[in-house]
């Protein structure tokens, strides 16, 4: 199971739904009127809320890596700009993975593979 979520801007709705179907925790930064918000905005909100960031954006691993923002942490969607029928498809893998989830860390999935840096 994914923990709890904030899904970006970038985050199809209908990704967003498939993971409610699933029993996922999801808060939509577009459901919450986010939408003018900065990534560090956003990062800084799911931090406070103690929530993964689900994004396709890789500007949010710059924001915890190399500017060192809080962070519960990240799940990077790659590549992004793909189909939400095809990112529905990589979360059903990804949900199927026994995933230790504890925070903090930043996971990039790509193309079946998943790859988790935790942080300190």
């Amino acid at each position: 199971m994914l923990p709890p979520l904030v899904a970006d801007m970038n985050i199809s709705v209908l990704v967003i739904e498939f993971l409610r179907s699933q029993g996922v925790d999801v808060v939509s930064a577009f459901e919450e009127g986010w939408y003018l918000y900065e990534d560090k905005d956003i990062l800084a909100n799911a931090n406070l809320m103690h929530r993964y960031v689900l994004t396709h954006d890789s500007d949010f691993g710059q924001l915890v890596v190399q500017l060192k923002h809080p962070v519960t942490g990240v799940i990077l969607l790659r590549p992004g700009g793909r189909t939400p029928d095809r990112v529905i498809t990589d979360l059903q893998e990804l949900l199927e993975m026994a995933v230790d989830w504890t925070p903090p860390l930043i996971a990039v999935y790509r193309f079946g593979r998943l790859r988790i840096r935790r942080l300190r």
